[in-house]
């Protein structure tokens, strides 16, 4: 099980560029053992980022199929996605995962990320804008590669238009 956490912080969201394809992820990663989905979250969100949580609520619960590939066997897993609540302290600038930085939603288009992971996030960025609190569920399938062929989400249809019209100005990191 992989749980990963957006928190607002700064006027954006912490993410975290992983050197292997320079790709843009939320902080997170494995749970332990005995370890609920909610602390494994925030448990995560601290260690890589530096920041306190106060808490933090379930938003996606999401199935990920990767096809097999010549380097590696078909992979199945399962993400609980989270919005982090009252993020404070000083975010490291660096984690032995990769390089942190506040991102804001104008970034996304631009940012080299898993497209799956872009699904989920404007989807908790969307709700979180419109103070919804709403969990998403959802199935994302990808070739051997890592792209992108299918996905579906639960609800269907959320209103996203608006939140990529808007997406579309911005900086880049």
């Amino acid at each position: 099980m992989i749980v990963n956490c957006y928190a607002p912080f700064a006027g954006g969201f912490v993410m975290l560029r992983k050197p292997r394809r320079g790709w843009w992820y939320l902080p997170g990663g494995k749970v332990e053992p005995g370890e609920s989905w909610r602390i494994a979250a925030m448990r995560e969100f601290t260690e890589e980022t530096g920041l306190n949580l106060e808490d933090a609520d379930l938003r996606g619960v999401y199935e990920i199929h990767i096809a097999e590939g010549p380097e590696s066997g078909e992979t199945r897993r399962i993400i609980a996605q989270f919005v982090g609540r009252g993020a404070s302290g000083t975010l490291r600038s660096i984690h032995r995962e990769g390089t942190l930085a506040i991102v804001t939603r104008s970034d996304l288009p631009r940012l080299p990320m898993d497209e799956g992971d872009r699904v989920m996030l404007l989807h908790a960025i969307a709700a979180e804008e419109r103070g919804d609190d709403r969990v998403f569920f959802g199935s994302f399938s990808y070739d051997a590669e890592h792209h992108l062929l299918h996905h579906e989400m639960d609800p269907e249809g959320y209103p996203l238009e608006p939140l990529f019209a808007r997406s579309q100005e911005g900086d880049v990191l």
